[in-house]
Protein backbone atom coordinates (compact mmCIF):
# COMPACT_ATOMS: atom_id res chain seq x y z
CA UNK A 1 0.00 0.00 0.00
CA UNK A 2 2.77 2.44 0.96
CA UNK A 3 4.64 1.67 -2.24
CA UNK A 4 1.54 2.34 -4.37
CA UNK A 5 0.88 5.63 -2.60
CA UNK A 6 4.49 6.65 -3.07
CA UNK A 7 4.34 5.84 -6.80
CA UNK A 8 1.12 7.86 -7.17
CA UNK A 9 2.74 10.85 -5.46
CA UNK A 10 5.79 10.62 -7.70
CA UNK A 11 3.60 10.36 -10.81
CA UNK A 12 1.78 13.56 -9.77
CA UNK A 13 5.11 15.22 -8.96
CA UNK A 14 6.60 14.43 -12.40
CA UNK A 15 3.74 16.22 -14.15
CA UNK A 16 4.38 19.51 -12.35
CA UNK A 17 6.51 22.11 -14.20
CA UNK A 18 10.23 21.67 -13.49
CA UNK A 19 10.62 25.16 -12.02
CA UNK A 20 7.70 24.68 -9.64
CA UNK A 21 9.06 21.27 -8.57
CA UNK A 22 12.46 22.79 -7.84
CA UNK A 23 11.07 25.68 -5.78
CA UNK A 24 8.76 23.42 -3.80
CA UNK A 25 11.48 20.86 -3.15
CA UNK A 26 13.97 23.47 -1.96
CA UNK A 27 11.43 25.09 0.35
CA UNK A 28 10.62 21.71 1.89
CA UNK A 29 14.28 20.75 2.22
CA UNK A 30 15.08 23.93 4.11
CA UNK A 31 12.61 22.84 6.79
CA UNK A 32 14.13 19.38 7.16
CA UNK A 33 17.64 20.29 8.28
CA UNK A 34 18.70 17.84 10.99
CA UNK A 35 20.96 18.41 13.96
CA UNK A 36 24.26 16.54 13.70
CA UNK A 37 25.57 14.54 16.62
CA UNK A 38 28.55 16.09 18.41
CA UNK A 39 31.02 13.33 17.62
CA UNK A 40 34.62 13.08 16.41
CA UNK A 41 35.82 10.78 13.65
CA UNK A 42 38.30 9.21 16.11
CA UNK A 43 35.30 7.93 18.09
CA UNK A 44 34.13 5.79 15.14
CA UNK A 45 37.39 5.04 13.36
CA UNK A 46 38.14 1.46 14.52
CA UNK A 47 37.43 -1.66 12.47
CA UNK A 48 35.09 -2.89 15.18
CA UNK A 49 32.85 0.18 14.73
CA UNK A 50 30.01 -0.46 12.25
CA UNK A 51 30.26 1.23 8.85
CA UNK A 52 26.86 2.00 7.33
CA UNK A 53 26.29 3.01 3.70
CA UNK A 54 22.96 4.72 2.97
CA UNK A 55 21.94 5.34 -0.62
CA UNK A 56 20.20 3.89 -3.64
CA UNK A 57 21.44 0.35 -3.03
CA UNK A 58 18.80 -1.45 -5.11
CA UNK A 59 18.73 1.02 -8.02
CA UNK A 60 20.59 0.66 -11.36
CA UNK A 61 21.63 4.33 -11.42
CA UNK A 62 25.14 5.72 -11.13
CA UNK A 63 24.46 6.80 -7.56
CA UNK A 64 23.22 3.30 -6.81
CA UNK A 65 26.38 1.79 -8.21
CA UNK A 66 28.41 4.30 -6.19
CA UNK A 67 26.74 3.24 -2.94
CA UNK A 68 27.22 -0.48 -3.64
CA UNK A 69 30.88 0.06 -4.51
CA UNK A 70 31.44 2.00 -1.28
CA UNK A 71 29.92 -0.75 0.85
CA UNK A 72 31.77 -3.51 -1.00
CA UNK A 73 35.10 -1.69 -0.64
CA UNK A 74 34.65 -1.24 3.11
CA UNK A 75 33.79 -4.91 3.44
CA UNK A 76 36.80 -5.94 1.33
CA UNK A 77 39.04 -3.98 3.70
CA UNK A 78 37.75 -5.86 6.73
CA UNK A 79 35.10 -3.53 8.12
CA UNK A 80 31.72 -4.52 9.51
CA UNK A 81 29.32 -3.14 6.90
CA UNK A 82 25.59 -2.42 6.95
CA UNK A 83 23.34 -0.91 4.28
CA UNK A 84 20.25 1.28 4.15
CA UNK A 85 18.36 1.50 0.84
CA UNK A 86 16.80 4.91 0.18
CA UNK A 87 15.88 4.24 -3.46
CA UNK A 88 12.11 4.14 -3.04
CA UNK A 89 11.98 7.57 -1.44
CA UNK A 90 13.91 9.26 -4.24
CA UNK A 91 11.91 7.95 -7.19
CA UNK A 92 14.73 5.60 -8.15
CA UNK A 93 13.99 2.25 -9.78
CA UNK A 94 13.98 -0.18 -6.87
CA UNK A 95 14.59 -3.87 -6.32
CA UNK A 96 16.41 -4.29 -9.64
CA UNK A 97 19.67 -5.14 -7.89
CA UNK A 98 20.15 -7.19 -4.75
CA UNK A 99 22.62 -6.13 -2.07
CA UNK A 100 24.03 -8.41 0.63
CA UNK A 101 24.57 -6.22 3.70
CA UNK A 102 22.41 -6.34 6.85
CA UNK A 103 19.97 -3.54 7.58
CA UNK A 104 21.81 -0.57 9.04
CA UNK A 105 18.69 0.85 10.65
CA UNK A 106 19.14 -1.66 13.45
CA UNK A 107 22.48 -0.11 14.46
CA UNK A 108 21.75 2.39 17.22
CA UNK A 109 25.20 2.87 18.76
CA UNK A 110 28.22 4.86 17.50
CA UNK A 111 29.01 4.22 13.84
CA UNK A 112 30.30 5.87 10.69
CA UNK A 113 27.55 6.52 8.13
CA UNK A 114 28.40 7.31 4.51
CA UNK A 115 25.39 8.84 2.78
CA UNK A 116 25.64 8.55 -1.02
CA UNK A 117 23.08 11.26 -1.76
CA UNK A 118 24.05 14.62 -3.25
CA UNK A 119 24.21 17.83 -1.24
CA UNK A 120 20.81 19.43 -1.89
CA UNK A 121 18.95 16.30 -0.75
CA UNK A 122 20.96 15.53 2.37
CA UNK A 123 18.31 17.04 4.72
CA UNK A 124 15.69 14.73 3.21
CA UNK A 125 17.98 11.69 3.40
CA UNK A 126 18.83 12.33 7.05
CA UNK A 127 15.19 12.92 7.92
CA UNK A 128 14.40 9.51 6.40
CA UNK A 129 17.08 7.98 8.60
CA UNK A 130 15.49 9.58 11.67
CA UNK A 131 16.72 11.52 14.69
CA UNK A 132 16.96 8.46 16.89
CA UNK A 133 19.18 6.72 14.36
CA UNK A 134 21.43 9.77 13.93
CA UNK A 135 22.44 9.82 17.60
CA UNK A 136 26.13 8.91 17.98
CA UNK A 137 26.56 8.78 14.20
CA UNK A 138 29.42 10.36 12.27
CA UNK A 139 28.08 11.43 8.85
CA UNK A 140 30.16 11.57 5.69
CA UNK A 141 28.50 12.81 2.53
CA UNK A 142 29.77 11.11 -0.63
CA UNK A 143 28.94 13.61 -3.36
CA UNK A 144 29.38 13.97 -7.11
CA UNK A 145 28.73 16.94 -9.39
CA UNK A 146 29.42 17.52 -13.05
CA UNK A 147 30.29 21.22 -13.37
CA UNK A 148 33.09 23.45 -12.09
CA UNK A 149 30.85 25.19 -9.55
CA UNK A 150 28.17 23.92 -7.21
CA UNK A 151 24.68 25.46 -7.44
CA UNK A 152 23.56 27.48 -4.43
CA UNK A 153 21.12 24.69 -3.52
CA UNK A 154 24.09 22.55 -2.42
CA UNK A 155 24.78 24.86 0.52
CA UNK A 156 22.15 23.13 2.63
CA UNK A 157 24.06 19.86 2.40
CA UNK A 158 27.13 21.18 4.24
CA UNK A 159 25.21 21.57 7.48
CA UNK A 160 24.14 17.92 7.27
CA UNK A 161 27.58 16.28 7.29
CA UNK A 162 30.68 16.12 9.43
CA UNK A 163 32.86 15.82 6.33
CA UNK A 164 32.70 15.11 2.59
CA UNK A 165 34.27 12.64 0.18
CA UNK A 166 34.08 12.87 -3.61
CA UNK A 167 35.15 10.55 -6.47
CA UNK A 168 37.47 12.90 -8.41
CA UNK A 169 39.66 15.99 -8.21
CA UNK A 170 37.24 17.77 -10.54
CA UNK A 171 34.40 17.38 -8.03
CA UNK A 172 36.70 18.18 -5.10
CA UNK A 173 37.59 21.58 -6.52
CA UNK A 174 33.93 22.55 -6.82
CA UNK A 175 33.02 21.30 -3.33
CA UNK A 176 36.06 22.88 -1.67
CA UNK A 177 35.26 26.24 -3.24
CA UNK A 178 31.80 26.28 -1.66
CA UNK A 179 33.16 24.98 1.65
CA UNK A 180 35.55 27.94 1.76
CA UNK A 181 32.76 30.37 0.90
CA UNK A 182 30.57 29.08 3.72
CA UNK A 183 33.44 29.31 6.21
CA UNK A 184 34.36 32.87 5.10
CA UNK A 185 30.75 33.95 5.54
CA UNK A 186 30.76 32.61 9.10
CA UNK A 187 27.93 30.18 8.32
CA UNK A 188 29.73 27.08 9.50
CA UNK A 189 33.12 25.51 10.00
CA UNK A 190 34.99 24.57 6.85
CA UNK A 191 34.38 20.93 6.04
CA UNK A 192 37.17 18.57 5.12
CA UNK A 193 36.85 17.39 1.50
CA UNK A 194 38.93 14.52 0.13
CA UNK A 195 39.06 12.43 -3.02
CA UNK A 196 38.00 8.78 -2.67
CA UNK A 197 37.87 7.37 -6.23
CA UNK A 198 35.23 4.76 -6.99
CA UNK A 199 36.79 1.34 -6.25
CA UNK A 200 35.83 -0.28 -9.55
CA UNK A 201 38.77 -2.70 -9.30
CA UNK A 202 37.01 -4.76 -6.64
CA UNK A 203 36.97 -7.83 -8.86
CA UNK A 204 40.75 -7.86 -9.42
CA UNK A 205 42.65 -9.96 -6.87
CA UNK A 206 45.72 -7.74 -7.26
CA UNK A 207 43.73 -4.51 -7.21
CA UNK A 208 45.51 -2.95 -4.23
CA UNK A 209 48.84 -1.26 -4.70
CA UNK A 210 49.76 -1.98 -1.07
CA UNK A 211 51.93 -5.13 -0.89
CA UNK A 212 50.53 -6.29 2.43
CA UNK A 213 46.88 -5.46 1.74
CA UNK A 214 44.34 -8.30 1.79
CA UNK A 215 43.00 -9.46 -1.55
CA UNK A 216 39.74 -7.78 -2.50
CA UNK A 217 36.60 -9.84 -2.37
CA UNK A 218 34.31 -9.91 -5.35
CA UNK A 219 31.96 -6.97 -5.76
CA UNK A 220 28.23 -7.66 -5.96
CA UNK A 221 28.42 -6.88 -9.68
CA UNK A 222 31.76 -7.63 -11.31
CA UNK A 223 32.56 -6.32 -14.77
CA UNK A 224 32.96 -8.65 -17.71
CA UNK A 225 36.18 -9.15 -19.61
CA UNK A 226 36.45 -8.24 -23.25
CA UNK A 227 35.54 -10.93 -25.75
CA UNK A 228 38.13 -12.48 -28.03
CA UNK A 229 38.06 -10.81 -31.43
CA UNK A 230 36.74 -12.96 -34.28
CA UNK A 231 37.45 -12.08 -37.93
CA UNK A 232 33.81 -12.26 -39.04
CA UNK A 233 32.39 -10.08 -36.23
CA UNK A 234 31.71 -6.38 -36.88
CA UNK A 235 33.87 -3.84 -35.08
CA UNK A 236 31.50 -2.80 -32.26
CA UNK A 237 31.49 0.57 -30.50
CA UNK A 238 29.38 0.60 -27.32
CA UNK A 239 28.07 3.40 -25.12
CA UNK A 240 25.70 3.67 -22.16
CA UNK A 241 23.81 6.77 -21.02
CA UNK A 242 20.95 7.43 -18.63
CA UNK A 243 18.85 10.34 -19.87
CA UNK A 244 17.87 10.93 -16.24
CA UNK A 245 21.49 11.99 -15.68
CA UNK A 246 21.18 14.68 -18.35
CA UNK A 247 20.56 14.32 -22.08
CA UNK A 248 22.70 17.33 -23.02
CA UNK A 249 25.49 16.36 -20.62
CA UNK A 250 25.69 12.71 -21.66
CA UNK A 251 25.49 13.93 -25.27
CA UNK A 252 24.69 10.69 -27.16
CA UNK A 253 23.80 12.67 -30.28
CA UNK A 254 27.45 13.72 -30.63
CA UNK A 255 28.60 10.10 -30.60
CA UNK A 256 25.98 9.16 -33.20
CA UNK A 257 27.15 12.04 -35.42
CA UNK A 258 30.83 11.11 -34.98
CA UNK A 259 30.04 7.50 -35.89
CA UNK A 260 28.15 8.55 -39.02
CA UNK A 261 31.00 10.84 -40.09
CA UNK A 262 33.56 8.12 -39.44
CA UNK A 263 31.60 5.52 -41.39
CA UNK A 264 29.34 7.40 -43.84
CA UNK A 265 28.27 4.25 -45.71
CA UNK A 266 26.34 1.84 -43.45
CA UNK A 267 27.93 -1.60 -43.33
CA UNK A 268 26.51 -3.55 -40.35
CA UNK A 269 28.66 -6.56 -41.16
CA UNK A 270 31.83 -4.49 -40.76
CA UNK A 271 31.17 -1.90 -38.05
CA UNK A 272 28.31 -0.99 -35.75
CA UNK A 273 27.36 1.34 -32.91
CA UNK A 274 25.56 -0.29 -29.98
CA UNK A 275 23.80 2.11 -27.58
CA UNK A 276 22.09 1.48 -24.25
CA UNK A 277 20.02 4.61 -23.56
CA UNK A 278 17.76 4.42 -20.54
CA UNK A 279 15.27 6.55 -18.58
CA UNK A 280 14.12 8.56 -21.59
CA UNK A 281 10.86 9.26 -19.76
CA UNK A 282 12.78 11.82 -17.70
CA UNK A 283 13.13 13.96 -20.83
CA UNK A 284 10.53 13.05 -23.50
CA UNK A 285 12.19 14.99 -26.38
CA UNK A 286 15.27 12.75 -26.11
CA UNK A 287 13.93 9.63 -27.77
CA UNK A 288 12.55 11.22 -30.97
CA UNK A 289 15.79 13.21 -31.32
CA UNK A 290 17.82 10.00 -31.05
CA UNK A 291 15.53 8.14 -33.46
CA UNK A 292 15.87 10.95 -36.00
CA UNK A 293 19.67 10.97 -35.67
CA UNK A 294 19.80 7.22 -36.35
CA UNK A 295 17.30 7.15 -39.22
CA UNK A 296 18.52 5.11 -42.17
CA UNK A 297 21.41 3.61 -40.22
CA UNK A 298 20.94 -0.16 -39.79
CA UNK A 299 24.44 -0.24 -38.26
CA UNK A 300 23.20 1.59 -35.13
CA UNK A 301 21.40 -0.59 -32.56
CA UNK A 302 19.67 0.94 -29.54
CA UNK A 303 18.37 -0.72 -26.37
CA UNK A 304 16.14 1.43 -24.18
CA UNK A 305 15.59 -0.61 -21.00
CA UNK A 306 18.05 -0.91 -18.09
CA UNK A 307 19.88 -4.22 -17.83
CA UNK A 308 20.58 -6.25 -14.72
CA UNK A 309 24.29 -6.38 -13.85
CA UNK A 310 24.92 -9.80 -15.39
CA UNK A 311 23.12 -8.88 -18.62
CA UNK A 312 24.96 -5.54 -18.76
CA UNK A 313 28.29 -7.33 -18.39
CA UNK A 314 27.41 -9.66 -21.28
CA UNK A 315 26.31 -6.70 -23.42
CA UNK A 316 29.52 -4.81 -22.68
CA UNK A 317 31.69 -7.85 -23.39
CA UNK A 318 30.63 -7.69 -27.07
CA UNK A 319 32.33 -4.29 -27.48
CA UNK A 320 35.66 -3.62 -29.17
CA UNK A 321 35.63 0.02 -28.02
CA UNK A 322 33.65 1.91 -25.38
CA UNK A 323 33.00 5.56 -26.30
CA UNK A 324 31.38 8.60 -24.68
CA UNK A 325 31.37 12.17 -25.98
CA UNK A 326 30.11 13.64 -22.73
CA UNK A 327 30.15 17.34 -22.00
CA UNK A 328 31.11 16.73 -18.38
CA UNK A 329 31.50 13.87 -15.88
CA UNK A 330 31.93 13.94 -12.13
CA UNK A 331 33.84 10.68 -12.49
CA UNK A 332 32.75 8.50 -15.43
CA UNK A 333 31.89 5.13 -13.92
CA UNK A 334 31.07 3.34 -17.22
CA UNK A 335 34.43 4.44 -18.64
CA UNK A 336 36.34 3.12 -15.62
CA UNK A 337 34.39 -0.14 -15.66
CA UNK A 338 35.07 -0.66 -19.36
CA UNK A 339 38.78 -0.13 -18.73
CA UNK A 340 38.75 -2.70 -15.96
CA UNK A 341 36.91 -5.10 -18.27
CA UNK A 342 39.80 -4.91 -20.72
CA UNK A 343 37.91 -2.78 -23.25
CA UNK A 344 39.68 0.26 -24.76
CA UNK A 345 37.88 3.56 -24.16
CA UNK A 346 37.38 6.85 -25.98
CA UNK A 347 35.93 9.93 -24.28
CA UNK A 348 36.00 13.70 -24.10
CA UNK A 349 39.28 14.72 -22.46
CA UNK A 350 37.81 16.92 -19.75
CA UNK A 351 36.38 16.70 -16.21
CA UNK A 352 36.38 13.81 -13.75
CA UNK A 353 37.37 11.03 -16.15
CA UNK A 354 40.87 12.48 -16.70
CA UNK A 355 41.77 11.33 -13.18
CA UNK A 356 42.18 7.85 -14.67
CA UNK A 357 42.21 8.45 -18.45
CA UNK A 358 45.28 9.77 -20.29
CA UNK A 359 46.99 9.51 -23.66
CA UNK A 360 48.71 6.25 -22.66
CA UNK A 361 45.59 4.29 -21.74
CA UNK A 362 42.73 5.73 -23.80
CA UNK A 363 41.62 7.87 -26.73
CA UNK A 364 40.94 11.42 -25.55
CA UNK A 365 38.77 13.62 -27.76
CA UNK A 366 39.63 17.31 -28.19
CA UNK A 367 37.11 19.87 -26.95
CA UNK A 368 36.41 23.53 -26.31
CA UNK A 369 34.67 24.99 -23.28
CA UNK A 370 31.26 26.55 -23.96
CA UNK A 371 28.49 27.98 -21.75
CA UNK A 372 26.10 25.37 -20.38
CA UNK A 373 22.91 25.00 -22.41
CA UNK A 374 20.50 22.45 -20.96
CA UNK A 375 16.86 22.44 -22.14
CA UNK A 376 16.18 19.59 -19.70
CA UNK A 377 16.78 22.01 -16.83
CA UNK A 378 19.14 19.86 -14.78
CA UNK A 379 21.97 22.39 -14.97
CA UNK A 380 21.84 26.20 -14.69
CA UNK A 381 21.72 27.82 -18.13
CA UNK A 382 24.82 29.88 -18.92
CA UNK A 383 26.00 29.98 -15.29
CA UNK A 384 28.93 27.67 -15.93
CA UNK A 385 30.93 26.01 -18.71
CA UNK A 386 31.30 22.48 -19.97
CA UNK A 387 33.08 20.78 -22.85
CA UNK A 388 31.91 20.66 -26.45
CA UNK A 389 33.71 17.65 -27.96
CA UNK A 390 35.29 17.97 -31.40
CA UNK A 391 33.16 15.62 -33.48
CA UNK A 392 35.57 15.58 -36.43
CA UNK A 393 38.41 14.57 -34.11
CA UNK A 394 36.20 11.86 -32.60
CA UNK A 395 35.35 10.55 -36.08
CA UNK A 396 39.05 10.35 -36.98
CA UNK A 397 39.76 8.44 -33.76
CA UNK A 398 36.92 6.00 -34.48
CA UNK A 399 38.19 5.31 -38.00
CA UNK A 400 41.73 4.81 -36.74
CA UNK A 401 40.57 2.54 -33.93
CA UNK A 402 38.68 0.26 -36.30
CA UNK A 403 41.78 -0.02 -38.49
CA UNK A 404 44.37 -0.65 -35.76
CA UNK A 405 43.48 -3.55 -33.43
CA UNK A 406 47.08 -3.75 -32.16
CA UNK A 407 46.95 -0.21 -30.79
CA UNK A 408 43.56 -0.87 -29.22
CA UNK A 409 44.93 -3.97 -27.50
CA UNK A 410 47.79 -1.93 -26.04
CA UNK A 411 45.40 0.76 -24.81
CA UNK A 412 43.14 -1.87 -23.26
CA UNK A 413 46.03 -3.49 -21.39
CA UNK A 414 47.29 -0.15 -20.05
CA UNK A 415 43.75 0.92 -19.17
CA UNK A 416 43.14 -2.20 -17.13
CA UNK A 417 46.47 -1.75 -15.34
CA UNK A 418 45.53 1.87 -14.53
CA UNK A 419 42.12 0.93 -13.19
CA UNK A 420 43.61 -1.76 -10.96
CA UNK A 421 46.26 0.60 -9.58
CA UNK A 422 44.20 3.77 -9.05
CA UNK A 423 40.65 2.56 -8.44
CA UNK A 424 40.91 -0.07 -5.73
CA UNK A 425 39.22 -0.64 -2.35
CA UNK A 426 42.32 0.08 -0.26
CA UNK A 427 42.72 3.58 -1.71
CA UNK A 428 39.00 4.30 -1.46
CA UNK A 429 38.71 3.15 2.14
CA UNK A 430 41.80 5.02 3.32
CA UNK A 431 40.55 8.25 1.77
CA UNK A 432 37.07 7.76 3.19
CA UNK A 433 38.11 6.91 6.76
CA UNK A 434 41.67 7.98 7.52
CA UNK A 435 41.75 11.77 7.75
CA UNK A 436 44.90 11.77 9.90
CA UNK A 437 47.04 10.90 6.87
CA UNK A 438 45.44 13.34 4.45
CA UNK A 439 46.05 17.07 3.92
CA UNK A 440 43.42 19.47 5.21
CA UNK A 441 41.60 21.70 2.78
Amino acid sequence: MKARMREALFAFWRHLPAGLRRRAAHAALDRLRPRLADIMLDDVRGRDVPKIVAGFLSAPSGLGRSARLAAAALEAEGHRVYGIDLSGWFHEQTQMISWPWPDGRTVMGPSHVTVVVNGPYMPYALRLLGRRFLKSKYITGYWAWELERLPESWRRGFACVHDIAVPSRFVAEAVRAMAREIAREGKGAQKSVRVAPHPVALDAPDASTAPDAPAATAAPEAPAHARPRTPDAPFTIASVASIASGFARKNPLALIEAFERAFPEPDPARVRLSLLLTNTEHYPPARPAIDAACAGRPDIAIAWAPLAPEALARWLARADLYAALHRSEGFGLPLAEAMLAGIPVMATGWSGNVDFMDERNSLLVDYRLVPVRDPQGKYPEGADHWAEPDIDHAARLLRAAAADPARLAALAAEGRRTARARLNPARFTKALLDLAHLPHT
